[in-house]
């Protein structure tokens, strides 16, 4: 759909939410509807929360630009919702976010179908390699990760279905972005990022200058190529839609790529890592705006 279509239907941002990454749904949001707004199309922002979610009905949209991460956001709540009530919305559906949203189950899937290697996750005897990493088995930006020395914690711990526990590999973070545009998936680039916290955090995510970005990053052609296409057919076994960026961590020892995690819901804050590869294509703040509404009428 060109341009000038999108600009005639009543857009919604949703942001918000009451998951623990709220105010960065609000800071993408935000960012999303200054972009639509300023070029002309015609948008609303609505700041979602438990006991108000009947009144997107009063705006009437003709597509919800879903900026929630977190719970009801990429869970496909919001989705269900639209769907509910015959309203398009963008990023992937409830089947492919929800699938998305939860570490173990997507790692299980795509171990399944495309023999991709993950983390080995943590059994509990005698013989743990200690530390390990926990993190929470669905939600993002980082939060709630821990490392664990103590095997008391980890046993107490380790069947709880909330909760994920993984050997460390240690290695170069990576990411790549993964859109649709006119039906095909493109690769954005891979970027490394470098930074001195622990591992990845909320931080050092969401402040300036507290991690660098490497675009290209420095890793090989082939292992540069690789990460690119694995990354475009795990987004179509797993029928996303939109956008979606996909984390690795290439392992210091043996140069292997293993999967971290998927997020259908990928940050668009000014210092996000989706705008700023598609700037690296040469592609702007809205049209990547325009592939992601694009998809999902």
């Amino acid at each position: 759909m060109k341009e000038k279509k999108i600009k005639l239907l009543n857009i919604l941002v949703v942001a918000g939410g009451w998951s623990d990454e709220r105010e960065v749904s609000l800071m993408s949001g935000k960012n999303v509807f200054s972009s639509l707004k300023k070029n002309k199309f015609n948008v609303r922002f609505f700041n979602i929360k438990k006991n108000n979610i009947d009144k997107i009905l009063i705006y009437k949209p003709d597509i919800i630009f879903n900026s929630l991460h977190g719970e009801f956001g990429e869970d496909g709540g919001l989705n269900s919702f639209a769907q509910k009530n015959k309203i398009a919305i963008t990023h992937s559906d409830a089947i492919s976010s929800a699938l998305c949203f939860n570490k173990r189950l997507l790692k299980n899937y795509l171990k399944k179908k495309l023999s991709i290697i993950s983390p080995k996750e943590i059994v509990y005897n005698n013989k743990i390699k200690l530390p390990v990493i926990l993190k929470p088995n669905w939600g993002g930006s980082s939060n709630g990760i821990k490392f664990l020395n103590d095997k008391k914690i980890i046993k107490a711990t380790i069947f709880d279905q909330k909760n994920l526990i993984e050997e460390i590999i240690y290695g170069k973070e990576l990411t790549v972005t993964v859109i649709e545009n006119n039906s095909k998936i493109h690769a954005l680039g891979v970027t490394e990022i470098e930074f001195n916290s622990k591992h990845y955090d909320y931080i050092a995510k969401y402040t300036k200058n507290k991690s660098v970005h490497f675009l290209p990053a420095r890793i090989s052609k082939s292992q540069y190529n690789f990460l690119l296409n694995i990354s475009k057919r795990i987004f179509k076994v797993c029928r996303c839609k939109g956008i979606a960026r996909l984390d690795f961590i290439m392992c210091r020892k043996n140069g292997k790529m293993y999967f971290l995690e998927m997020n259908t819901h990928p940050g668009l804050t000014k210092i996000s890592l989706a705008p700023e590869q598609a700037n690296f294509n040469s592609l702007s703040y809205q049209y990547l705006l325009n592939q992601i509404i694009n998809a999902s009428i």
